[in-house]
């Protein structure tokens, strides 16, 4: 194979047979859009797709959330792009969930004024150009865009962005499916992982409310007090400042899952997490099955199940079930007290037997989703690497 030599650009080394130089030498149309006057209402009753920038997820877009009239699009002078159609976000480029959105139109639309269009030419497709953009967007964004209070690119700044491809459209089309094609692969894995987790919700509804019994269990359940039926060994938590730890392979948590991975433990054993302070979700509480050694600092409770009384791995699901905003303490850190915590009750079979059944039920359904999760993060950095390796030349398809 022949050795690729480089060459410098405005950005990075490029290989010597890329061209480099502005979004406005190799693309055309950057137009933006705008929004029909609100005070009529009649301009958003119509079958014209009109885009918000907020629709631009790294999609093609073939529905919108608004449609606008004719005489709508007429008077604020929009275009009806084509199909294929390249959006890039422009406004908001200080907030990292705006930098970079962009999209394809997937059928003839116009937009508003916080979209950018662009199109393709014979030394440029939209396709390279968007895997292009999705590398360099924070470091355009952060060095060219304008705005004291919201960062912004205009079309004028836009046309002068630098940018760099192959000569050949052939190469920037094999660069661009390639990344495609594993982009595929992640959204497929993301609608199987929603579907898998619907399912887990609706199964741990209908078994943990007790409207649903497995074969074989009719007794009915019983209240229960978590001070009742459960241990609590926050006593054995030890906080250790980060360049304190010392490293190794066992878990170390807080809050709202693993931080780390130190040398020693605090605990051993089966135990449920429950964040107490700093937990990054009221609604989806942080509580966590854990089993073997690890170790705890002070911001998650230690629970385990009483022998005879209450499965742990139980436990961990019955949690879920608990509304805990209404024992959330506020303040700089919302928290979950000790005190609290341990006067919180549940229903639950009484029956050892039927709480390992649904527990057993529900951790191989939640296993699976764990799984397809540590298979899509094993993707994403997959596509990253190859990011990285072809859009610097580092890696030839052609």
């Amino acid at each position: 194979m022949k050795e690729t030599k480089f060459k410098p650009s405005l950005l990075q080394s490029i290989p010597e047979d890329w061209s480099d130089g502005t979004f406005g030498d190799f693309l055309t149309t950057f137009s933006s859009g705008a929004t029909p006057y609100r005070g009529i209402p009649s301009n958003f009753v119509g079958k014209i797709p009109w885009i918000s920038s907020g629709e631009l997820n790294y999609n093609r877009i073939t529905d919108t959330n608004e449609h606008i009239s004719q005489e709508a699009q007429r008077n604020t002078h929009l275009t009806l792009h084509k199909t294929g159609t390249f959006l890039m976000a422009i406004t908001g480029l200080e907030a990292a969930g705006t930098r970079g959105r962009c999209a394809f139109i997937g059928t003839p639309a116009t937009t508003n004024q916080s979209c950018l269009a662009i199109n393709s030419t014979d030394k440029m497709t939209v396709e390279y150009l968007f895997w292009f953009y999705r590398y360099w967007s924070d470091f355009l964004a952060f060095n060219y865009s304008q705005g004291s209070k919201q960062q912004s690119f205009t079309a004028k700044i836009a046309k002068k962005l630098p940018i760099y491809a192959p000569k050949e459209l052939q190469e920037q089309k094999a660069i661009a499916e390639a990344l495609t094609d594993i982009d595929e692969l992640i959204k497929g894995l993301d609608e199987w992982i929603a579907k898998k987790k619907a399912i887990l919700e609706g199964t741990m509804q209908e078994l943990l409310s007790g409207k649903r019994r497995l074969p074989g269990f009719s007794e009915p359940w019983k209240d229960m007090i978590i001070s009742d039926v459960c241990e609590r060994y926050d006593n054995l938590r030890i906080p250790v400042s980060a360049n304190l730890r010392e490293k190794g392979n066992i878990p170390y948590y807080g809050a709202n899952g693993i931080q780390d991975f130190v040398s020693g433990y605090t605990h051993k054993g089966e135990f449920v997490l429950i964040a107490e302070d700093g937990a990054n979700s009221i609604v989806n509480y942080p509580i966590r099955y854990v089993c073997g050694k690890i170790w705890v600092n002070n911001h998650a409770h230690v629970l385990q199940g009483k022998a005879g009384r209450l499965d742990t791995l139980f436990l961990s699901f019955i949690l879920r079930t608990i509304d805990f905003a209404s024992a959330i303490v506020g303040g700089s850190r919302n928290k979950l007290n000790a005190t609290t915590l341990m006067t919180l009750s549940f229903k639950a079979p009484d029956s050892r037997k039927e709480q390992l059944s649904i527990a057993s039920l529900l951790h191989d359904m939640d296993a699976e989703v764990e799984a397809l999760k540590n298979k899509r993060e094993k993707y994403v950095a997959i596509r990253q690497g190859m990011i990285q390796q072809l859009l610097t030349g580092k890696i030839r398809l052609i």
